[in-house]
């Protein structure tokens, strides 16, 4: 008997899009086991992230919505990482808002560890672009997330 595979798409949280979340709530819990916690479309002043991973946090697989983070997580001088996500395909659009987020994220005084950048599918060119860029690609399928 083959057991289950985990569902990843969920309804969507915040203003955010189910697709891209489910691929950002995938590699957390595939590769980080849900350690810490996530926070959806947090507000880096004046832009919101798709999200941003507490990985340091003693909450363990909690989600939450992005209302009020200034006061319920604060990045000042706290380890974080930035995760972008484009249900579609890699983008020099998706690259560029990454690192747009990133600056905003330091600026605030967030300790980034790393930012990643999430998309169905890339080409080689566009992965090599990101990754010279300082930023780390996950490459998923639909069939995967779902």
């Amino acid at each position: 008997m083959e057991t289950a595979r985990p569902t990843y798409l969920r309804a969507k949280v915040s203003n955010g899009n189910a697709d891209e979340q489910a691929l950002i709530r995938r590699w957390w819990h595939e590769q980080h086991n849900a350690q810490g916690c996530l926070v959806w479309e947090y507000h880096l002043d004046p832009l919101y992230a798709d999200a941003i991973w507490f990985p340091e946090s003693s909450e363990h697989g909690v989600e939450h919505k992005g209302q009020k983070v200034a006061a319920r997580f604060p990045i000042k001088d706290v380890v974080v990482v930035l995760c972008e996500a484009k249900a579609e395909k890699l983008t020099p659009a998706l690259i560029g808002q990454a690192l747009v987020h990133d600056f905003f994220a330091r600026r605030a005084g967030a300790r980034v560890r790393q930012t990643i950048i999430f998309a169905e599918i890339g080409t080689l060119d566009m992965t090599a672009a990101a990754t010279d860029l300082g930023l780390e690609v996950v490459l998923g399928t639909g069939s995967s997330v779902t």
